[in-house]
């Protein structure tokens, strides 16, 4: 288990609760009305931990938000209000213009409205807290796969990692591909109107932010199965196909795209929704009974590896 999970559970994790659904989820779930349900996720942004000193303010304004709708997006909700707090060594006018540039303009692109927040003196942090609102009905649970659930993933996976390699001069790559991972990273781009499309054909979701292997394993484990994924579907760019680093698909982390499960009954609605809307998203296994994670290449079974984990040694 990943030692942030276990402090969680160790600490923090308490069995009787009056919320609707607590720790375990992408976000907290608190009854609205009778039919609605708040969705409400928080995220902290430290630098030279999730971003470095260099990172444009633009960017990281906008990861500070991004970050956050992932999470309600994932749980089938819509991002409606945000709560912002930052703490910083001393104020910098050019540095908060453009932090709050790009932190806006994200909230424009998904219509969250910013109410409230934090301003302190501290190394450089970013927390935003992002409430949504989803019929209860319709809420997208880690632990509703069911067995033969198809497994659906948004966008691609691994230029995010990619881009942080790259920023630390531990991969080469070409300015074109340089250009679209680090942008990945610093930038991520999340796919709402793919997910409005087919979530209501869907049992249970979760989204990419320690890597698919790891993200997936979370469903399993909630959901008590296991899934089998045939790697030729994964969905990995051609550049990290072609060089051979597809371990930062798998293991990376940072994409914040989207794994969702859905009955195969919903498949060929699901199908015909991505070939009408142009959808990026891709079919890549099934949920199985036997509650193990297998990934096929060929034929032949992968060995898999950890994932990321926010308290890995350097």
């Amino acid at each position: 288990m990943h030692i942030e999970f276990e402090i969680i559970e160790k600490f923090f994790s308490k069995k009787k609760i009056k919320a609707y659904k607590g720790i375990g989820d992408d976000a907290a779930l608190l009854k609205k009305d009778d039919n609605n349900l708040w969705a409400i996720s928080t995220d902290t942004l430290n630098e030279k931990v999730h971003f470095e000193t260099t990172t444009d303010a633009y960017k990281i304004g906008w990861k500070a938000m991004a970050v956050n709708v992932s999470d309600i997006l994932a749980m089938g909700a819509s991002p409606m209000f945000a709560l912002l707090a930052i703490a910083m060594p001393k104020p910098n006018n050019n540095w908060l213009k453009q932090f709050s540039k790009g932190f806006f303009d994200c909230c424009k692109e998904f219509n969250i409205e910013l109410i409230g927040g934090d301003t302190s003196r501290g190394p450089l942090s970013i927390n935003v807290t992002v409430l949504g609102d989803v019929n209860k009905n319709s809420v997208l649970l880690r632990s509703n796969a069911k067995i033969e659930d198809d497994i659906w993933v948004t966008g691609d996976l691994g230029l995010a990692a990619l881009g942080l390699k790259i920023i630390k001069k531990k991969i080469e790559a070409p300015n074109v591909i340089t250009k679209k991972s680090i942008n990945a990273l610093e930038e991520p781009k999340l796919n709402q109107f793919s997910i409005d499309k087919i979530k209501s054909f869907c049992n249970s979701a979760i989204d990419i932010s320690d890597g698919f292997v790891a993200d997936l394993s979370h469903i399993l484990k909630a959901s008590k199965v296991g899934a089998s994924i045939n790697f030729k579907d994964i969905p990995i760019d051609k550049w990290i196909k072609k060089t051979g680093h597809e371990d930062l698909a798998l293991y990376g982390g940072d994409d914040y795209q989207t794994i969702l499960t859905a009955s195969k009954k919903m498949r060929s609605k699901i199908e015909k929704l991505i070939h009408k809307n142009n959808l990026n998203i891709s079919r890549v296994g099934i949920i199985t009974k036997d509650k193990k994670l297998r990934i096929s290449d060929n034929g032949k079974e992968i060995k898999l590896k950890k994932g990321f984990t926010h308290f890995e040694k350097k």
